[in-house]
């Protein structure tokens, strides 16, 4: 993927980012209760008189209703609470400094700072933080006294409160959908990896996703659905590191066979995996059965249906005795089974007491996110430096459209604020995609308003089927949101009386002039990936060193006495760490091949050192599924895995010293293998390439070196 977007060239990757629709990022159902949410509060002012209170009320649940998007539950209602308050507090003080311009910009630098610091808290909170930034523009353009800002802001509360009220009231009929969903997903993406056996670690990304439904299942959700799910998402961790085992074997000693063509010896292993697909992708699709209207029609087609019932129902075949990595997969893949016949029997009902469940502690939180902070607050971090920008544009933008004038200006403070993101390509693509959408939303109202005069009723029915089309496309593609919102807030000025089409060229003239902005003040303080990649990176191989080096040591005799628990317990802390530090790396390489500048060279050697590392871990995981059962001990193993992490953390060095002018230390002696290790033992070859893998990895930083700074 990354490789096709360098070929293509960052100005061409970024146009195809600019034209794509992600499909699994509609939110058709969530923006249809978002959408909802406008109606009272624009039918309310209408009918009171108070038209101007109204659209207020609707920007208030406007803005709240995007927080929604973050989170599950308890996280979406605490950061819609939050954002509630925040945006309250906004809009007064907004209303009230705007005839102050010196009080403006101060008050806008604070916001800022703050809103970019939010996102050390999480997305939920970086999001809340956000719209409070953009309430406080937005009502800056009003210049109202203490009375009248009270008011307004009271009807901006009224309206946010009203989106939480319609959020509570859709948790009963989710039941256990999204959980159920994602731990279908990783299912499935489980099978998919048993099918192919690729020679990397199976992806991480969907474990991610179902870590964090689950760890805020629905407050309504059955308790016994809740275990069971969250035994199953644990059971697929082991099922992963299982199969890593099989593909390892699979694969045979070359690695390089694929499984339709491979080593006939191995055909026991291909085997294998072909059967664990059919069950593990029939439990995803069984788990899926209720998250919507095209799954379900998917499923319960005859050739669907047929294929669950008789997965369901299918006996883990007989296994080879002599080959224990057999009876732990048949085991775990009857398990799965087990507790996936529990769920559906269960995930149906609503349970009310489940309310006051797993409230957890306040105090623990409040240090933990604490703590967060203040490593945000170190020079070097990154977020930092977005916060500093988010400063920089919004007072950037306010003076910019006080000196010249602009009407409706605040439109300037607020599209750089929202155009700009953490990295380059983000930003280009975002103040692209808005002034396009822009353009095209402000000329489609402007037109059709030439053509009628609308009344107060058919704006409002107007302004829903917007704010939905708004909702829906947010993060399935920028451009169509763009093109919605435009409309949208065009069609809320119409409401009150603004002339369309002066609002519309004003809006687009102010977005232009935004959107400059944000993308001028990043090349001026930029953070390019291509500088960061190399840290993550070193990271990555820090992660992953110590990972393998404490699956080795798990095999050294002097363990031989100790709970197998105790180390797999602390095996899968480390995994997770090892995980996350790879996601992050793809992320970064992924980011880094559409900025300008870049050297494709480098692009294609952090690849093979992307794609060497996940071989590593592989390699581990294969071995860590050798814990899961008895296994071999051996004296020296210890010493082991002490040399593989020193070579990991020595070849870390060599990456973070990139473009820091820096030598790294002095490489130690190549790890020499156990003397009481035999190539008779089923572990001699995992062991081996494992320890060979690492040291594949120096000739590619080499080459990496070379390439990254050569600009």
């Amino acid at each position: 993927m990354t490789s096709e977007r360098a070929a293509n060239g960052p100005w061409r990757a970024l146009l195809d980012d600019l034209a794509s629709i992600e499909r699994s990022g509609m939110a058709v159902s969530v923006g249809l209760r978002c959408a909802v949410g406008m109606l009272p509060p624009l039918i309310i002012g209408v009918a009171s008189g108070f038209v101007g209170d109204g659209v207020s009320a609707a920007v208030g649940a406007l803005v709240v209703g995007f927080v929604s998007f973050e989170g599950r539950y308890r996280s979406t209602l605490r950061n819609m609470v939050l954002a509630s308050v925040g945006v309250t507090v906004s809009a007064f003080v907004g209303a009230m400094a705007a005839s102050h311009l010196l009080l403006l910009l101060f008050v806008l630098a604070i916001w800022g700072l703050l809103g970019g610091l939010a996102g050390a808290f999480g997305p939920g909170m970086a999001m809340a933080a956000m719209q409070a930034v953009e309430v406080l523009v937005v009502f800056s353009a009003l210049g109202m006294g203490v009375e009248s800002s009270t008011v307004q802001a009271l009807w901006v509360l009224g309206g946010a409160l009203f989106q939480i009220v319609l959020l509570v009231l859709t948790w009963p009929t989710r039941r256990l959908d999204g959980e159920m969903a994602s731990v279908g997903e990783v299912y499935r993406r489980l099978a998919n990896y048993a099918r192919t056996a690729p020679r990397t670690a199976p992806a991480a990304d969907q474990l991610i996703a179902g870590a964090d439904w689950l760890g805020d299942p629905n407050p309504l959700g059955d308790p016994l659905a809740i275990v069971a799910l969250k035994e199953l998402f644990q059971l697929a961790q082991d099922i992963r590191l299982s199969l890593s085992a099989l593909v390892f074997d699979a694969n045979g000693p070359e690695g390089a066979q694929s499984v339709n063509d491979g080593d006939p010896s191995q055909q026991w292993a291909r085997d294998f995996l072909r059967q664990s697909a059919v069950i593990l992708e029939a439990i995803g699709d069984q788990l899926s059965l209720s998250t919507s209207l095209r799954a379900k029609a998917r499923l319960w087609s005859r050739r669907h249906r047929r294929l669950l019932a008789d997965s369901l129902d299918l006996v883990v075949p007989a296994i080879d005795e002599s080959r224990p990595i057999l009876g732990l997969v048949a085991r775990q893949l009857d398990r799965a089974l087990t507790l996936t016949g529990e769920i559906s029997a269960t995930s149906s009902r609503v349970v009310l007491p489940g309310l006051n469940r797993e409230r957890g502690n306040l105090d623990e939180t409040v240090r933990r996110r604490l703590s967060g902070l203040r490593q945000v607050l170190a020079t070097d971090s990154e977020l930092l430096f977005h916060a500093g920008r988010l400063v920089l544009v919004l007072v950037a933008g306010t003076y910019v459209a006080h000196v010249f004038g602009l009407k409706n200006g605040y439109w300037v403070p607020m599209t750089a604020a929202v155009v700009l993101q953490g990295d380059f390509s983000g930003t280009v693509q975002r103040g692209l995609a808005r002034l396009a959408g822009t353009l095209i939303g402000a000329v489609v109202v402007t037109e059709l308003a030439a053509l009628v005069v609308p009344s107060h009723g058919v704006l409002i029915v107007v302004i829903v089927l917007l704010t939905w089309g708004t909702y829906a496309t947010y993060r399935a593609n920028y451009f169509l949101y763009s093109i919605f919102l435009t409309s949208d807030v065009v069609a809320m000025f119409a409401m009150i009386g603004s002339p369309v089409a002066a609002t519309a060229q004003e809006r687009a003239l102010a977005t232009a002039v935004g959107g400059a902005i944000a993308i001028v003040v990043f090349v001026l303080w930029p953070t390019w990936r291509r500088r960061l990649l190399p840290g993550a990176l070193a990271a990555m191989l820090r992660t992953q060193g110590a990972y393998a080096a404490a699956v080795l040591r798990a095999f050294d005799v002097s363990h031989a006495d100790e709970p197998a628990e105790t180390s797999v317990e602390a095996l899968r802390v480390l995994s997770v760490g090892a995980r996350s530090a790879r996601q992050l790396a793809a992320t970064l390489l992924e980011g880094m091949s559409t900025e300008p500048g870049t050297q494709r060279a480098a692009i294609a050697t952090a690849g093979a050192i992307l794609s060497q590392v996940n071989f590593c871990a592989l390699l581990a995981l294969a071995l860590n599924a050798e814990l899961l059962h008895e296994h071999q001990f051996f004296t020296g193993m210890c010493e082991l895995g002490d040399a593989v992490e020193a070579v990991a953390n020595y070849q870390a060095d060599r990456l973070a010293a990139i473009g820091a002018l820096a030598d790294p230390k002095i490489a130690d002696q190549p790890p020499l293998l156990p003397s009481d290790l035999v190539t008779s033992t089923e572990l001699y070859r995992q062991i081996l390439e494992l320890v060979s893998s690492f040291h594949a990895l120096d000739g590619l930083i080499e080459e990496y070196e070379m390439a990254a700074l050569t600009v």
